[in-house]
């Protein structure tokens, strides 16, 4: 089965359900096309994109890549990339995922994950999971980037991995907005929430990130870096209950802006 289509326009489809907008988008720039009403008609199918996956992609000269990728019911993706000749930490991206039409493609679309400055990843459903497209370049895969859905439901934490975004500390508040994506998570240095017994998980904690974040840049101004991090849930922010957290587990590396 051939894995490489024609990428000529696309219509837009939110992921959550919501109502896709009036157009098709030429993928080479940003004008709006006048489609035909057969373009817009809801895609035919039921697929349940979201789940756990995971899989490795081979890279040649016996080098692969693990990947694990999390689909999560909230439009979030979660994807960890790891080559375990190169480093001991993978890497890793959160953004927004949706699915788009592609001419001569699928009648349920493909899913597609925009995170850094790369052009979006798209995948085709497929029975045990996704595989990956080359819709720009017209690569045949011929199903060898593929990842299999290990379970609908998602864990409770992602591990540790590099992670791009933006560190914003003020009047006691910390977020963190992974590039890329579009809303930020509360976060915390180090793993000292959830403690067991008052041992701290990593010895860098929240104090050294406050104290990281004041030596790079004035105080209230978003921080770009390069973090290695977890997402794992810890107490609400306000109320009772937990939110979900990422915990950043050494200083960060300043960067000049997301890629």
């Amino acid at each position: 089965m051939r894995k490489s289509y024609l990428l000529i326009s696309v219509a837009f489809f939110f992921a959550c359900g919501g109502a896709p907008p009036n157009g098709v988008y030429d993928i080479g720039g940003t004008d709006t096309l006048r489609p035909p009403d057969s373009l817009l008609a809801p895609m035919s199918g039921e697929v349940d994109w979201t789940g756990y996956y995971d899989g490795s992609f081979s890279l040649g000269r016996g080098r692969d890549m693990a990947v694990q990728l999390w689909v999560r019911t909230d439009s979030v993706f979660i994807i960890r990339k790891h080559v375990a000749a190169d480093d001991s930490v993978a890497d890793g991206a959160i953004g927004n995922w949706r699915v788009v039409r592609v001419m001569g493609g699928p009648p349920e679309g493909l899913l597609q994950m925009q995170y850094g400055g790369d052009p979006p990843d798209h995948y085709q459903h497929t029975a045990e999971g996704l595989v990956f497209v080359d819709v720009i370049n017209g690569v045949d895969l011929e199903g060898t980037w593929a990842l299999e859905k290990l379970a609908d439901e998602l864990q409770d934490q992602v591990p540790r991995m590099r992670v791009q975004g933006i560190f914003t500390y003020y009047a006691d508040a910390q977020s963190f907005q992974p590039c890329g994506a579009t809303y930020a998570w509360p976060c915390v240095g180090g793993m000292d929430l959830g403690e067991e017994e008052g041992e701290p998980l990593v010895p860098f904690n929240n104090v050294d990130l406050q104290r990281a974040y004041a030596a790079a840049v004035a105080p209230g101004t978003p921080w770009v870096v390069e973090a290695i991090c977890t997402l794992g849930m810890g107490p609400a922010m306000e109320g009772d209950g937990a939110d979900e957290y990422l915990f950043i587990e050494q200083a960060p590396h300043t960067l000049k802006a997301c890629p």
